[in-house]
């Protein structure tokens, strides 16, 4: 599946490959597994660029960019890339019969055998129009071995959508399913499609062009697809829900308005919006009138204070940190230590972490020791050689960790290790990813895709079919919230939102275990636990 952010690609591609000649980039022979699917990681070294990097895979751009979304922002030395091993080769053909150069505003593009206007298009994601007009000459038809130009400001007026949009502007009053009286609920569903925007996209498609999408609609379009599934799927079991879908646009003076129009009232529950700023709006609304209210995408605990009708999604950080503590509860092992730098910020992770330790009763003993203070090497001396080494490492600080880390790894060659760390070292881009498999990292993740799940297939073969596109991660969480709300609606509504504190549950993508803030809101404190020995990704088990 093309990642919708292609648009950007002949930009940043203008960008790096105006820069000086970079150095023979050799192919990693580093795999990682990752949500099922099988990566090469490859690190970037100095004077490295997007387009070598892609051209020395034989992969697409756009293939490296939907994978790395980070890339948009420029590449780093030491950046782990990731690169879909079954995508190897796919750009050979083009490599072989097209050698990209830039003249101005246009990229230069040698015609192979077999290409179309249309096919040229949908590759860089322009328009035959827009190509027509770089191109006066092609009115005597494309012609191979010649060279024409691709306008790249053209590249940025949007994204191509697989999805069919048949319907979408009429979501705003859409209500399914059928609804049976008296024991019927409204969930009501705020986000932010943008279908101004897309009415704009759709005035100005030419005959002939394909219809494009706002590239911001997808999580929201993602999101509502994979609600419908969980709709759907317990209409039948005997739980019909009247949803309404309203758009939000992120921007806070239009959800005034759908509020000042009444467009929430009689809603039971409340899902989104997406963004804080829009998010407080709604919030209040909820505690005014007694409604529930969901985020799905807000982490900072700021939208459940003083607002007990609030249910946020995300765990923060210290509560998965909390979680890693709950986890090694029920560790055997008699060789276990804490790692930190003593920063005011470890100490709130140290205490997180003691508070999950102690949560089943009696805790096996991890001591904690201060990096600063006893010295690196030090750790080398407390490691065990015969058991195995429980690490726990609550340190947030890249800079400091990467000379730890490759040093820890250097050590569990002979000393059993098993390293904890918090979920920020998700977003590291300068340690790199082979050193978490040595370390056997253990890491809480929010969001979780276990694929060689029955029900989980299920659920992909089941998307792919009715909305013919891949499932992403809002399409997970929107079935989710649905499965896990809508079945529990009556008690919900019936009860209030103290009814929930009872419910445990499992998703897809999510897991559900909800605690009340004092004088306050829901946090869900529930997170899946990761394992990356080997680089082989699986969720871990107690």
């Amino acid at each position: 599946m093309l990642n919708r952010t292609i648009a950007f690609l002949l930009l940043l591609f203008a960008a790096t490959h105006l820069c000086a000649q970079e150095t023979a980039i050799v192919r990693s022979d580093s795999i990682a597994k990752i949500d099922g699917q099988e990566y090469i990681i490859h690190t970037v070294a100095p004077k490295q660029t997007l387009f070598g990097i892609a051209k020395a895979y034989s992969v697409k751009l756009s293939r490296i960019t939907f994978d790395n979304p980070g890339v948009l922002d420029g590449l780093k030395t030491g950046q782990h890339l990731r690169i879909l091993r079954m995508a190897l080769g796919e750009a050979d053909e083009t490599a072989a019969s097209n050698d990209l150069k830039l003249d101005g505003e246009y990229v230069l593009y040698t015609v192979p055998a077999q290409k179309t206007l249309y096919s040229i298009s949908k590759e860089y994601n322009t328009t035959i129009t827009a190509i027509l007009d770089a191109n006066p000459e092609l009115s005597d038809g494309l012609k191979v071995g010649s060279t024409i130009r691709i306008p790249t400001p053209k590249l940025l007026g949007g994204m191509e959508k697989k999805v069919e949009m048949v319907g979408l502007p009429a979501m705003v009053k859409t209500v399914i399913p059928k609804t049976v009286k008296g024991s019927t609920y409204t969930v009501t569903l705020l986000l932010p499609f943008y279908l101004s925007d897309n009415d704009t996209l759709a005035a100005h498609r030419q005959p002939g062009e394909p219809e494009k999408l706002n590239e911001r609609s997808e999580m929201a379009l993602q999101f509502y697809e994979g609600f419908l599934m969980a709709v759907d799927s317990l209409h039948r079991l005997g739980y019909p829900v009247q949803l309404k879908v309203l758009d939000t646009e992120n921007r806070p003076w239009k959800v005034q308005q759908l509020i000042k129009q009444g467009k929430l009232d009689g809603s039971d529950l409340i899902i989104g919006p997406y963004y804080s700023k829009e998010f407080k709006e709604v919030a209040e609304y909820g505690r005014m009138n007694c409604i529930p209210v969901v985020s799905p995408t807000i982490q900072g605990t700021t939208i459940i204070a003083d607002n007990p009708y609030v249910f946020k999604l995300m765990p923060s950080d210290e509560v998965m940190v909390q979680n890693i503590g709950a986890y090694l509860s029920g560790s055997d092992s008699t060789s276990n230590m804490v790692l930190h730098y003593g920063a005011a910020d470890e100490q709130t992770m140290l205490w997180k972490f003691r508070q999950g330790l102690g949560s089943k009763g009696k805790a096996p003993s991890f001591p904690a020791h201060d990096i600063v203070k006893a010295g690196r090497d030090s750790v080398h001396f407390k490691l065990s050689p015969s058991k195995r080494n429980d690490v726990v490492i609550l340190s947030n600080n890249e800079v400091k960790l990467s000379s730890l880390v490759r040093r820890l790894a250097d050590w569990s060659d002979k000393s059993y290790v098993v390293a904890y760390v918090p979920n920020s070292w998700d977003k590291f881009k300068n340690i790199d990813i082979d050193l978490y498999a040595r370390l056997r990292v253990h890491m809480p993740r929010p969001f979780f895709v276990d694929f060689s799940d029955m029900e989980t297939q299920q659920f992909v073969l089941k998307f792919r079919q009715k909305f013919k596109t891949e499932p992403n991660t809002f399409a997970f969480r929107g079935y989710d919230l649905g499965m896990h709300f809508i079945q529990n609606l009556a008690g919900l509504v019936e009860d209030g939102p103290d009814h929930m504190l009872n419910i445990q549950d499992s998703g897809l993508q999510s897991d559900f275990r909800w605690v009340r803030t004092a004088d306050g809101g829901y946090e869900n404190a529930a997170s899946r636990m990761v394992d990356f020995t080997d680089l082989d990704l699986k969720r871990a088990t107690d």
